[in-house]
């Protein structure tokens, strides 16, 4: 990577929600947003977003009024843009299908992973510097379409 160039970094909502709630691997989740860049998230993380916090609420983990707050700090990521929306449209829906008879059949891709991943490669790894994700099933597929990966739950010293 040359030295002048803006370091692209893909967020998984699986490591992007632990820049709103603090957990395992989210330090290494703040330096990436302490640092300069371009952070890019697919459309599908916004839904995904919501539902992980639901989820936390739920389960007592936060309180409604968190989840409130939360959603408004994301959205105000994405208003200011500290963290861009990349679009899943129709070629990425296609791309997702062909990604799901590739590595379906023997790795658990799921249809949301696969529309994340058909996103990322829109992209590609020439683009993306590196993808965060703690999905260890995708982790493996990305790292085997060639992309460079970073997982905040795990040591990083």
């Amino acid at each position: 990577m040359n030295a002048d160039k803006v370091r692209i970094l893909f967020f998984d909502t699986s490591a992007l929600v632990k820049r709103y709630h603090h957990e395992k691997g989210t330090e290494a989740v703040d330096v990436a947003f302490n640092q300069e860049g371009i952070r890019i998230i697919s459309d599908v993380s916004v839904i995904e977003f919501f539902s992980a916090f639901a989820r936390k609420v739920r389960r007592g983990e936060i309180t409604k009024e968190d989840f409130q707050v939360t959603i408004k700090e994301f959205a105000d990521d994405i208003l200011s843009g500290i963290i861009q929306l990349e679009q899943l449209g129709e070629n990425e829906k296609r791309i997702a299908a062909t990604l799901i008879e590739k590595y379906g059949l023997s790795e658990n891709l799921r249809t949301l992973d696969s529309m994340q991943m058909a996103v990322i490669e829109k992209l590609g790894s020439d683009y993306i510097d590196c993808v965060y994700c703690v999905d260890l099933p995708l982790i493996s597929i990305l790292k085997q379409e060639g992309f460079v990966v970073l997982n905040p739950d795990q040591d990083l010293t």
